[in-house]
């Protein structure tokens, strides 16, 4: 009897083993989802095109792509036929700068309900804040992070690197195309027009006439051959006000471009599942990531994995439910901030005071001050 049980527990052990090893072996050899851009940038594109005097039925045809100006966020373009249009658009423009200048003259409804997320925005800082939580609804092989350091504030650009992403054989043209926009926005919106401090980007440098086309476009002095790409702006910056400011459509249209990510996400997308799990977990204490793994059917490194392949990690998801529901809690003000950082798992609220400094650039109880106000 003995022996018949140690012998089922092995056997037991082998087939899990076993089954591990082939689960994960049919992932590890499963082809990389490609990265896609939003339709209504590439019809954007293809307008630019078109008011220069180059025939954007032609170049669509070319590359393969069929949208419209009527084409909306959920419509979708593969990334290696945006490449295609980017590499014909500068043979046929002549201009090696062409996203540069395409982010000049955009159209606002190219950023869908981006476009009008950013519009309601109340500061500057929230502006930055809302471009890094829904960049991937333009470009999905692309994250924006904001990051705060002293007296300076920097959007730096990451290529998702677990999908087959255009970016990362040639993001020049993307990366321009965001900063100049981000560039234009701080002098359209704001109440007295802002430039940033420095702009960094990875290229090497281009010719004299180049770099200066590039520091006319930007607003600000630029580094090229830089580690990584930056926007950089002084942290004053963040608090300045927009013009445009309307707290009450914000939550509205947030509200529908957090539909639209998750729409983004493939089916059986683990990143969702492990933040709705995570959201629902989350009361008093953090969950290890073993606990999400257990509850999901998984070993612990096929979810790492997982995730990676969505673009993230348990930690960066872990910081993003935080952010979110404590943004959540203070807005019903039925909590206070002291409560809200237990909730969330925070040692001390000086912990959570920090961290939701580092997510919004204010103190818990400014936010909602500042947002009971507003409302």
């Amino acid at each position: 009897m003995r022996l018949n049980a140690v012998y089922e527990c092995w056997r037991w052990r082998t087939l899990t083993t076993r089954a591990n090893f082939v689960t994960e072996r049919a992932f590890v050899g499963a082809p990389l989802r490609e990265s896609t851009v939003a339709a209504t940038v590439v019809a954007d594109m293809l307008q630019y095109l078109e008011r220069i005097g180059i025939s954007a039925d032609g170049i669509a045809r070319q590359c393969g792509i069929d949208v419209r100006p009527q084409s909306g966020t959920d419509d979708r373009v593969p990334g290696s036929r945006v490449e295609q249009l980017w590499r014909v658009a500068v043979r046929r423009t002549g201009d090696p700068l062409i996203g540069l200048h395409m982010a000049e003259s955009y159209s606002p409804g190219a950023l869908d309900i981006l476009g009008y997320v950013v519009l309601s925005c109340r500061t500057v800082g929230e502006v930055l804040e809302r471009v890094a939580k829904y960049m991937r609804i333009l470009n999905d092989g692309m994250r924006i992070e904001l990051v705060r350091e002293g007296r300076l504030a920097y959007c730096r650009c990451i290529f998702i690197e677990t999908m087959d992403n255009y970016l990362l054989r040639d993001g020049q043209q993307a990366v321009d195309a965001t900063w100049a926009g981000l560039a234009r926005e701080l002098r359209r919106l704001t109440l007295k027009p802002l430039a940033p401090a420095e702009v960094l980007l990875r290229r090497p440098a281009p010719g004299a006439k180049e770099a200066s086309e590039y520091v006319r476009v930007l607003g600000a002095s630029v580094k090229f051959g830089a580690r990584e790409d930056r926007f950089i702006v002084p942290v004053s910056h963040l608090d300045e006000p927009l013009r445009s400011a309307n707290p009450s459509l914000l939550q509205a249209f947030e509200q529908h471009a957090d539909g639209v990510l998750a729409r983004l996400d493939p089916p059986g997308s683990k990143s969702q599942e492990v933040a709705s799990v995570l959201a629902q977990r989350l009361k008093g204490a953090i969950p290890p990531l073993k606990e999400i793994a257990r509850e999901l059917s998984m070993s612990d490194r096929n979810l790492q994995r997982a995730l990676r392949s969505d673009g993230t990690t348990y930690q960066k998801l872990l910081d993003q439910v935080r952010r979110d529901l404590a943004i959540s809690h203070l807005r019903d003000g039925a909590t206070s901030a002291s409560q809200v950082g237990f909730l969330l798992g925070f040692s001390e609220p000086s912990a959570f005071h920090r961290a939701f400094r580092r997510w919004t650039g204010q103190a818990p109880s400014a936010y909602r001050a500042g947002f009971l106000a507003q409302a």
